[in-house]
């Protein structure tokens, strides 16, 4: 809309009208989806209605699948309201449409939602159209329940044709004959329990199912050939299964290492699986998530037949109140009786790893004796889980570590109200001196790296990258490889290499555990490491154990995330310091809190009023509050990486493909979100239409935006014509696909964020998107994140927007700017010099003159005289005029130089603030050698890395969030010399910073533990850029330096130089971490002898590099931080600059190409014109200008160089 709120056209889509695939505006992309030939009048008719007209016109044509789902879905609706009572709630929605649509899934979402009921009324729904539907749940109990609910809603829906089946050990001999002889009855709806499968699945050999809902699929898997069972009752082939296990296993042998004839057999393996894919099969949906946390390869079935992987509960999804104690009293176990009297059952009590479960029997013997009925939960026990349920158990004792039972097997949280740890969780790891299991090698090298120095750091990497290839290894070969080195043998082959590299990571731990190692391992790292008799003990917090044990305290549930409760009962002060800096790593949110009695009363109050809302909810008993029941939301980013960062911030999410599209699927705060990635721009200007691709309709300017292809044979890409432009092939790949995969997604959920980059490119994206979901989804929101973090993640989500349409206009504006000038001039070009390789535009050609004429101005020489003095300092002179006469004294041996006007000043220098694009582009040239394009490649993985903030940016602002990113590192490092600066400027974008207060190496460590996850994998230079930046924020946070500066003159036979240096920090200040000079020798004064003399022919003018050539962009307003490496990189790829020692010289073709714009185009590649539209356009992001009337401007300048006549080469 515009300012006035009335509906205007901005862009033409060539392929979006989504019932024919034709040309549409954008207008009425947003308000319906159908083009003028579909539909002329769209008037004030719904979707619906106009489908209606479409059907009876005989014009319905790609929304004939939409018109369907439409149409069972609202047949669905109406039945389930009668059946139920009510209507579906959102979440319920959205499971519904899916299985509408053919899709296969897992739904993992919290109790009293309605899972099951949606499951069982949905099979109802399909028996009552001839299908044949099968539920398997966990219980006889559950079965009986759910054959009852099936009854009652098959007659409140008025459904009598439907055979409903139940079978369960609770049945009679005789109902369960009769049960199995209706087992075949089409239009049929069985209900079995899981087991059925096992003990009775000859009963059901030969049926297909259209439908299969599995309630509980942690029962379900209790036996993993449930998973061929089931796939057999969608009708799949039976020996299928061992054809996929095959496939998957030659993947993994292939991934080790490329072998052909492998690669053959699993080709043919592949199209065996992908024919039986092909064919048309029921469908499988199943219910919750596995609390075992073994993924074993029979579970990969159902990716690689279904597309769809089993659900994970999100285990970094939390809302807890996370405090400690500090005990006065020694003894922690007293403490935790005293917390569970006061603050009742429904409470976990874990013990640390380290302390063992002897220590775990202890307390829940001595709890026992206390008056508190506890159970010591060992292993799975449903019984015991039900008595805990049941309130006979008031609390249950386990240990807290991942692979803990009580810590990842109970997902009660109806019950479960807090926890309790007697002593800070924490891993215990011995270490022999006689050890050769590589992976306690290891982990203890990695645990010592960072504070290790370079010579030794670097041995421990070569070391640790052996070990690295060799673990995890078994025990037979262990100790074989023991026995060898006892012998003295060497062993063949990859054992012979294993036993290298144990040898080797032993040898080096002897080296370096030195007393004194061991002694500032204590001071400066978070885990302690003590000698025992036999070797070390290694003491690791343990943050993960935490977090999978505190989890079971706060839940999903209807209204969103459960309060919870987790006191930490401190044993250890170094552990817990551990422990709450590597949790901070991971959740950034989390700050522990020392325990109040009476504010933890308040909060108990909280979180026993959901408890109640969930009972109630499980019984059927709760007044649903609708609007405030939790939704589900597809997220739209660009990047693959981007998408990946997002969804594992919360938790290991599961995957689906739809339509070759892969969706992450988890939880973000109170909101299921599946995460998928558009692979970049989705559209381009097309070129063959109206002016370079703008057409104008009603006195606007249009741009007409296709698909973008990209050849498979040579990689180019465009928007228009069905072969490419390039090499005439017809083989290509089409951004169509992607669009048809999205609005299909946008149909399966209640909400769309477009969550793409926080800039004008990232808003017309998002633009895109809005216009070619809207028809699918009307319920479109803007994400708005400068960092990929959990914290800013959830605020854009509480804070969503709409598009920015004022944005949107300004890159509309650049788009077309670019389109129409870089043209014109380019076809001048091509003319004059009978080349299409040719280009120009309006920033380009100004940014080429500074080459050119630098590059001129460099060809001219000047003399460089060098001067070394005798104990002093070197002299350098420029064109000195007695240079012969210099030289002729210095050959004498006769040429003195004195020293005079020795001064001293103290300077206070002040750090740099953040880095901004062009400033990081700068010194990534300077410091790494980095071409911009790398450099800003780089920066963009670390950004969707979730490492550092977003990248394109102009701004030094420095948000509060950032300020205690530096403090948090400083207080550790150099707590005196903390000075937070906001640096701010206007507008909401933020500098270039961590996210995360770990330096490189710390980062390294934290990668290499496990603590952190990075969803790509990051090279030497990921690190180094990420040092650069780090080093240069956390600077920009610290006291100034103080330093003593020598100035001085230098008289060389009559020529005078005024030189200065710095020759002392008299306060070091920011330069601990990022130094800015260099400190030299202080020069004395009188007269010195020469020690040697050289006189260089140097270019009058220094060669621009890279950064240079950014800062002037920069500094003169032209280009931004979207297009600086852009702009240069064009200037490479067309042979106009060349690049030599790091610096930039313009090619004679650059210098003729340069020569003829300035020359016949001068008036519109001006650098003060430039400026200005730049400004101008700045306006238009702004909301001050209308881009309309600067389009119409450019187009008069276009039309002007049209008519321009120029000589043909």
């Amino acid at each position: 809309m515009d300012k006035a709120g009335i509906m205007v056209a901005r862009a033409i889509y060539s392929f979006a009208c989504i019932n024919c695939g034709g040309e549409i505006l954008d207008e009425r992309l947003l308000k319906l989806g159908l083009c003028e030939k579909c539909l002329s009048d769209v008037g004030d008719i719904d979707l619906q209605q106009a489908i209606e007209i479409l059907k009876s016109s005989g014009r319905l044509k790609k929304l004939r699948e939409i018109s369907t789902l439409y149409t069972s879905y609202l047949e669905f609706k109406e039945f389930f309201k009668r059946a139920v009572g009510f209507e579906p709630w959102a979440l319920q929605e959205v499971w519904a449409k899916r299985i509408l649509l053919g899709e296969n899934f897992a739904i993992v979402a919290p109790t009293g939602i309605g899972k099951t009921v949606l499951g069982l009324v949905m099979a109802l729904y399909l028996a009552s159209k001839g299908k044949r539907c099968y539920v398997i749940v966990p219980s006889s109990i559950l079965a009986q329940q759910l054959y009852e609910k099936a009854e009652r809603f098959a007659e409140r829906a008025g459904i009598k044709s439907v055979e409903i089946i139940a079978y369960h050990a609770g049945l009679s001999r005789g109902e369960k004959e009769e049960a199995l002889k209706k087992i075949s009855s089409p239009r049929s709806l069985l209900i079995t329990t899981d087991r059925f499968l096992v003990d009775r699945f000859e009963n059901l050999k030969g049926n297909v199912f259209d439908y299969v809902f599995v309630d509980d699929v942690d029962s379900f898997l209790k036996s993993p050939k449930n998973i061929d069972r089931a796939v057999s009752l969608l009708g799949f082939d039976p020996e299928i299964v061992d054809q996929v296990l095959k496939l998957i296993e030659l993947r993994r042998r292939i991934a080790r290492g490329f072998d052909k004839d492998l690669l053959k057999e699993y080709e043919r393996v592949e199209r065996i699986v992908e024919r039986e894919k092909r064919k048309r099969r029921g469908l499988l949906v199943i219910s919750g998530a596995p609390l075992r946390g073994k993924r074993t390869k029979r579970l990969m079935i159902f990716r690689e037949l279904l597309g769809f992987e089993v659900g994970r509960l999100p285990e970094f999804v939390r809302n807890i109140e996370d405090l400690y104690i500090e005990p006065k009293k020694s003894d922690l176990v007293d403490e935790a009786i005293s917390l569970v009297k006061k603050h009742g059952p429904g409470c976990l009590i874990f013990i640390p790893q380290a302390l063992g479960k002897d220590f775990a029997a202890e307390v829940a013997e001595r709890f026992e004796r206390a008056g508190i009925r506890v159970h010591l939960y060992e292993k799975m026990e449903a019984d015991i889980l039900q008595r805990f349920c049941d309130g006979e158990i008031d609390a249950m004792v386990g240990i807290a570590s991942l692979r803990s039972p009580l810590a990842r097997g109970i997902d009660l949280p109806e019950r479960i109200r807090y926890a309790i740890f007697i002593g800070v969780p924490r891993r215990e790891m011995t270490i022999s001196k006689d050890e050769y299991n590589p992976t306690r090698i290891l982990t203890l090298i990695y645990n010592i790296m960072p504070i290790l120095e370079k010579r030794l750091k670097d041995e421990a990497e070569a070391v640790a990258a052996k070990l690295s290839k060799i673990v995890p290894l078994n025990k037979e070969l262990m100790e074989r490889i023991r026995e060898a080195v006892e012998r003295g043998e060497r062993l063949e082959g990859f054992e012979g290499y294993a036993e290298d590299a144990i040898i080797a990571g032993r040898e080096f731990l002897k080296k370096v555990l030195t007393d004194e190692l061991i002694e500032r391992i204590r001071r400066e790292l978070d885990i302690s490491i003590k000698p025992i008799e036999d070797g070390f003990s290694l003491i690791i917090p343990d943050a993960s154990g935490y977090i999978q044990a505190s989890g079971r305290t706060s839940r999903l549930y209807a209204y969103g995330v459960t309060k919870g409760m987790s006191i930490v009962l401190v044993d250890d002060p170094k552990a817990f310091k551990g422990l709450a800096s590597r949790l901070k790593v991971m959740l950034e949110e989390l700050e522990f809190e020392p325990y109040d009695g009476r504010k933890a009363e308040l909060v108990f109050k909280e979180i026993d009023s959901e408890r109640k809302i969930i009972r109630e909810l499980k019984l059927g008993t709760a007044k649903i509050r609708v609007k405030d029941v939790i939704r589900s939301a597809l997220m739209l980013v660009e990047s693959p990486t981007k998408a990946r960062t997002i969804a594992y911030l919360f938790g290991r999410p599961f995957r689906r493909e739809v339509q070759g599209l892969t969706v992450y699927e988890t939880s973000i705060g109170g909101v299921i979100v599946g995460v998928a990635a558009t692979k970049g721009h989705l559209t381009d200007l097309i070129i063959g239409r109206g002016i370079h691709g703008v057409e104008m309709m009603n006195g606007r300017f249009i741009p007409i935006y296709g698909s973008i292809k990209r050849c498979l044979k040579c990689g180019e890409q465009w928007a228009d014509g069905e072969s490419c432009p390039s090499c005439g092939s017809k083989e290509f790949v089409d951004k169509t696909q992607i669009v048809e995969a999205i609005r299909k997604l946008a149909t399966q959920y209640n909400d769309i964020y477009l969550a793409t980059d926080p800039d004008a490119e990232g808003e017309k994206i998002a633009y895109d998107l809005m216009c070619l979901i809207k028809p699918y989804n009307p319920r479109i929101y803007r994400l708005e994140f400068h960092e990929v973090t959990r914290r800013a993640l959830l605020s854009a989500v509480e804070n969503r927007r709409d598009v920015k349409l004022s944005l949107v206009e300004a890159q509309l504006l650049r788009r077309i700017e670019d389109r129409w000038i870089g043209f014109e001039l380019s076809m001048k070009l091509w003319d004059r010099f009978k080349s299409r390789w040719l280009s120009a535009g309006r920033v380009q050609t100004p940014v080429l003159g500074w080459i050119v004429d630098v590059t001129e101005k460099a060809r001219k020489k000047r003399n460089l005289l060098r001067i070394r003095l005798k104990d002093g300092p070197m002299i350098e002179l420029l064109d000195p005029e007695n240079l012969d006469e210099i030289k002729e004294m210095w050959e004498e041996g006769r040429l003195k130089v004195r020293v005079r006007d020795v001064s001293y000043e103290e300077r206070v220098v002040n750090p740099l603030p953040p880095y901004t694009t062009d400033s990081y582009l700068k010194d990534a040239s300077l410091y790494l050698k980095l071409s911009s394009m790398d450099a800003m490649r780089i920066a963009q993985e670390l950004f969707e890395a979730g490492l550092i903030t977003y990248h394109r940016t102009d701004s030094t602002t420095v948000s509060q969030t950032g300020i205690n990113v530096a403090k948090s590192y400083l207080e550790q490092t150099h707590p005196e010399d903390f000075v937070p600066r906001t640096y701010r400027r206007e507008g909401a974008h933020e500098c270039i910073r961590p996210v995360k207060s770990l330096d490189a190496d710390r980062l390294r460590y934290y990668m290499r533990m496990g603590i952190i996850r990075i969803p790509r994998k990051l090279s030497d230079l990921h690190f180094k850029v990420y040092d650069l930046i780090f080093r240069r924020f956390i600077a920009s946070q610290m006291r100034p330096a103080k330093i003593l500066t020598q100035r001085y003159v230098a008289d060389v036979l009559g020529n005078l130089v005024e030189a200065s240096s710095d020759v002392k920090i008299i306060e070091e200040g920011f330069m601990k971490l990022f130094p800015t000079t260099r400190i030299r020798k202080e020069v004395r004064e009188g007269e010195y002898d020469v020690e040697d003399l050289s006189v260089k022919r140097i270019p009058a003018a220094r060669l621009l590099s890279e950064g240079d050539v950014v800062a002037m962009m920069k500094e003169r307003g032209i280009g931004r931080p979207s297009t600086y490496s852009k702009i240069i990189q064009t200037l490479f790829d067309r042979g106009y600059v060349i690049e030599r020692g790091g610096r930039l010289i313009a090619t004679k073709k650059g210098k003729a190409v340069y020569n003829f714009l300035s020359q016949m185009f001068q008036k519109y590649i001006s650098e003060e014109l430039t400026r200005k539209l730049e400004e101008e356009m700045d306006m238009v992001e702004r909301g001050e200008a209308d881009y309309q009337e600067l389009l119409r401007r450019l187009y008069d300048e276009v039309m002007e160089i049209k008519k321009t006549q120029i000589a043909v080469g």
